[in-house]
């Protein structure tokens, strides 16, 4: 595969709880890696009082203030790891605000730690926040949820990169993504196919899926000796949900790579979907990868 992971600028939006340090970590590794610089963000919401008093007097709020103040100390300590750091507070909706800094800085990774915002992880999953980022982002994001382990190794020294697919074309974006990382850290990538369940117990869909998935798979991967071609190595990976929901619970993987589907993907309405349960039980940090990728 000809391809390479190219991130040199990284946003990482921060709620300036203590819980979203171990987000930071992973932003400060990667940075480290590749060799990018941060971007730090804090989304404000004023109250309309507070707004119209910064227009009238010219100044900044004591809440905005405050804000800019941790984030300062924040970046003062990755500055003298030898990164370049950047700082913003803006103040307006969360999702939006998010959006256009990823957009504005022309960020290749946002990350997000979901540790502690609002109340809590199930909160922001179920919510419109992390929904519209995760459809709307113009580049992949790494997202550090509620039981990703405190000491983990960030320089991902660890076993595996685990691809969630399902065979579907948001999967096969992922995919090089997945090999790219693995490549990067010098680890395997082990694929686990999410079965649909009219698919599960029909062994004539399954096939149709697997054919049609590695002949797009060999559109996004330029790698002639790859197993991922073929239909058998991918059936082989065929998982039930509960199955891939264990493996989001392993310790031995170090990251998800998840592709995001165009239509609703949290389903804050169902709560039982593919997603929510990655999101919400990973005990790794999980790589999602918008299709417009």
């Amino acid at each position: 595969m000809k391809q390479s992971l190219k991130i040199e600028k990284i946003v990482f939006a921060t709620d300036l709880l203590e819980n979203s340090r171990l987000a930071l970590d992973y932003a400060v590794a990667f940075a480290e890696h590749f060799g990018a610089s941060i971007l730090m963000l804090h989304v404000v919401q004023l109250s309309g009082a507070a707004h119209a008093a910064e227009l009238e007097i010219h100044h900044a709020s004591v809440s905005r203030l405050a804000a800019e103040e941790r984030l300062g100390v924040l970046a003062s300590g990755v500055r003298r790891l030898g990164l370049t750091v950047e700082t913003e507070v803006v103040d307006g909706l969360t999702s939006e605000a998010i959006l256009q800094a990823v957009d504005r800085h022309k960020a290749d990774l946002l990350v997000l730690g979901v540790h502690g915002i609002h109340r809590g992880v199930e909160h922001l999953l179920i919510g419109s926040n992390t929904e519209k980022i995760m459809l709307s982002a113009k580049c992949p994001i790494l997202t550090i949820g509620a039981h990703v382990l405190i000491g983990f190794d960030i320089k991902l020294h660890v076993k595996e990169i685990l691809l969630f697919s399902d065979f579907t074309a948001e999967s096969t974006a992922a995919a090089p993504y997945a090999l790219m990382i693995g490549r990067e850290f010098g680890l395997p990538v082990e694929v686990c196919q999410l079965l649909p369940i009219v698919a599960e117990n029909n062994e004539r869909i399954r096939e149709r899926l697997a054919d049609n998935y590695c002949q797009s798979i060999q559109g996004v991967i330029d790698d002639e000796d790859s197993d991922w071609y073929q239909p058998a190595f991918q059936l082989e990976r065929g998982m039930q949900l509960e199955q891939i929901v264990d493996r989001a619970k392993s310790e031995h993987a170090g990251l998800i790579v998840l592709g995001v589907h165009t239509e609703s993907m949290v389903g804050r309405h169902l709560h039982s979907s593919f997603a929510y349960q990655v999101l919400g039980r990973a005990t790794c940090p999980v790589f999602t990868i918008p299709r417009l990728l």
